[in-house]
């Protein structure tokens, strides 16, 4: 049960104090609440006019350290009543703002988030208010969600929570009750957990062949020998494939790092191409290998693709278990689509590729690498790509191919 202080908390002021404007001499009253600092014109040339005002807001500090500041009294005290902001209609109108200017699969954490928590505490259209959700509220819900899901995901949700309830608070003056949650922390068990790992020559041999279309087999095998992560397979364009030299040429999909890297396409992926590209018939350069995988990566991100990854090619692979949304945490799996970059490093380094050249192949930043002028050139690289033993078999060619669902 929130109390009627917790309500106005949001609201009162640190400290305050007057001081007197150099150009107008009219007296300002200056106060603190929490961190932010905020002021207003008194509207008077009078100290001791503006000192009944001061006089106000230090019975309200006085008072609600004592705990004994009400609804009513602070009325009374300011002639003004407590700001009131629906929860429900505040997340409703942020998320329409945010799903202009964030991608579908980082609204989608967003919505996860915020809606989780209006299920939670029951909102309706007009309550509970955004000053009702205190540190304690959040908390409790938290704790909720951890019995179920790992510290990771419980962080994960403070993160997206903590960013809507700053904008209220910046908008409405509401109060952040995110601003001091710990963050939280595994348990000696899930510490326990093995670490993500590279597939065997086995594992990788019967995904490959068990891959249900021309799209996965050409991913697996694409990443294998490129370091490309899920969402730039789906997103590779006829423009980025240069067949005269036999490169990639490409930039990283992760919005912080957009740096282009140039990968040299080994032979077996080359037959597999160019195939993909007679299939193809007339292109235009802006045009997606694989366009059915495209838009399902630009509508939701890679969430939708690892997950059909999951279903189609590791469950039936005897690699992984269905993955169950409702009633049941995430089973942690070992190997995922990501894995066959694990395969690729693991692999380049192995044979006995210099560092430079993988972390320039697979685009990992290092202080190390970047103090270096020299850079790997897709030649140095094709070089020991040369010497990494292919899992796959040339007779297993790459066609187009519905997905079954």
């Amino acid at each position: 049960m929130v109390n009627q202080y917790d309500l106005l908390s949001p609201y009162i002021p640190d400290m305050a104090w007057l001081y007197e404007h150099p150009k107008s001499g009219r007296w300002f009253l200056g106060w603190r609440v929490g961190k932010k600092q905020f002021n207003r014109s008194t509207g008077t040339a009078d100290r001791k006019e503006a000192e009944k005002q001061l006089a106000t807001a230090e019975i309200m500090v006085t008072t609600s350290r004592e705990g004994k500041l009400t609804e009513a009294v602070y009325r009374s005290l300011t002639g003004q009543a407590v700001q009131r902001v629906a929860l429900k209609p505040a997340v409703e109108d942020y998320l329409a703002r945010k799903a202009a200017t964030t991608s579908p699969g980082t609204l989608r954490c967003y919505r996860s988030a915020l809606n989780g928590l209006l299920d939670a505490v029951h909102a309706s259209d007009t309550k509970p208010d955004l000053a009702d959700i205190t540190q304690s509220v959040i908390e409790s819900h938290l704790a909720k969600i951890r019995l179920e899901t790992s510290a990771a995901t419980c962080n994960n949700k403070v993160k997206y929570l903590s960013v809507f309830f700053h904008d209220m608070d910046e908008k409405h003056r509401t109060g952040d009750p995110t601003a001091k949650l710990d963050q939280y922390h595994e348990t000696p068990a899930e510490a326990d957990e093995p670490d993500r790992r590279p597939f065997t020559p086995v594992e990788l041999r019967k995904i490959y062949a068990g891959a249900p279309n021309g799209f996965w087999k050409f991913a697996i095998k694409c990443s294998f020998f490129t370091g490309f992560r899920l969402g730039r397979v789906a997103t590779l364009q006829w423009q980025h494939v240069n067949f005269e030299l036999r490169i990639f040429d490409v930039k990283d999909v992760k919005p912080q790092k957009k740096k282009k890297v140039a990968v040299p396409i080994m032979a077996d992926l080359y037959h597999d191409l160019k195939s993909l590209r007679a299939e193809a018939g007339d292109v235009k350069p802006t045009d997606f290998l694989w366009p059915e995988q495209a838009q399902i990566y630009r509508r939701g991100g890679s969430s939708p693709l690892s997950t059909e990854f999951n279903k189609l090619v590791l469950v039936p692979a005897g690699l992984a278990k269905p993955y169950q949304r409702k009633g049941e945490r995430r089973v942690f799996n070992e190997v995922t689509f990501h894995s066959i970059k694990h395969n690729l490093v693991t692999g380049m380094k192995a044979i006995g590729a210099p560092e430079m050249v993988v972390r320039e192949m697979v685009g990992h930043d290092s202080a190390a690498v970047s103090a270096i002028y020299t850079h790997a050139t897709p030649e140095m690289t094709r070089v020991h790509l040369k010497k990494l033993p292919s899992p796959f078999t040339r007779k297993m060619s790459v066609r187009r191919s519905k997905i079954t669902k």
